[in-house]
């Protein structure tokens, strides 16, 4: 395969910084692109999981670009500047960009963790621009884990002390890599994709640790009812957030490999069946491995 940095503009004049993966043999023009988007506070590898999967994607003949947020990696921008808003019309540009890279047919959205829900809330809002769509333990409702969530946060009103930091420095320390500023802490109470669920137009595939303690597995389970089109939930039993064992922010352990590998067949395996065939996958999968598909 082969691999090159690229820089796509936004439509606010801001360079995002990516990765372009194409397939080593590539005969004719491909099926699909597939654009990964990354989570808060980490860059476009997504600790190396986004390697090993553009990887395994590549191999399958799919070509994909994975691009750092603003404000985050090598991209330029302030993460106190970062929207949701924002990120949607970063994903406009990044996939417009990857499509004529690549002159694939068809569009495959990735998203992971706080990435995830605002791929889900594109695919709902831009439904004839996506035509799978794959999220990772994605974050669905912001608002609950922004707000509702903090102990400086109480009847929708940030603490006193909390608003001084604010003021002074512009942002909240959200993670130990996070910042957030006020104008996506303003925007998580307006924008909720886990409401607009039923609105995505692309038959999806979610796939979820099941010891997750960051974005609980709970959330994609209740998901799935909401969606109108073909979804799939695949749990990873015993992972934790990123498909790792505990405590292993890099992805070395072997069971974390393993996981991961796992997650990545899985991708592949459904990308690969037929729109009729999605309500009963033929993903392999350990005989605990039990996917939840609802079908319209």
């Amino acid at each position: 395969m082969s691999t090159d940095v690229v820089s796509v503009r936004t439509l606010d004049g801001l360079r995002l910084s990516g990765t372009l993966v194409r397939p080593a043999k590539e005969d004719g023009r491909p099926k699909w692109v597939a654009v990964l988007v990354h989570g808060g506070g980490v860059t476009r590898e997504e600790g190396g999981f986004f390697g090993r999967l553009a990887g395994g994607l590549a191999q399958a003949g799919i070509p994909s670009l994975r691009f750092d947020l603003r404000g985050h990696g090598d991209s330029q921008g302030r993460q106190e500047e970062l929207t949701l808003a924002s990120i949607l019309n970063d994903i406009h540009v990044v996939t417009e960009y990857a499509k004529q890279a690549t002159e694939a047919a068809q569009l495959v959205l990735v998203g992971a963790s706080f990435g995830g829900g605002i791929c889900g809330y594109y695919a709902a809002k831009r439904s004839e621009d996506v035509d799978r769509l794959v999220l990772f333990n994605p974050q669905l409702d912001y608002k609950r884990r922004t707000i509702d969530s903090r102990p400086y946060w109480a009847d929708g009103s940030i603490s006193d002390d909390m608003a001084r930091e604010l003021n002074e420095r512009g942002a909240i320390q959200f993670t130990p890599t996070l910042r957030h500023g006020r104008p996506l802490l303003n925007e998580v109470f307006w924008l909720k994709p886990h409401e607009a669920l039923g609105e995505i137009g692309a038959p999806t595939l979610l796939v979820h640790g099941t010891a997750d303690t960051l974005v609980p597995f709970a959330s994609s389970r209740d998901a799935v009812e909401r969606f109108n089109v073909p979804c799939t939930l695949v749990p990873v039993e015993g992972a934790q957030h990123g498909f790792a064992v505990h405590d292993d922010p890099q992805y070395l352990n072997v069971r974390s490999v393993e996981y991961q590998t796992f997650v990545i067949g899985a991708v592949r395996e459904w990308l690969g069946s037929s729109i009729k065939e999605l309500p009963h996958p033929r993903m392999t999968r350990p005989p605990e491995y039990t996917p939840r598909t609802r079908q319209p």
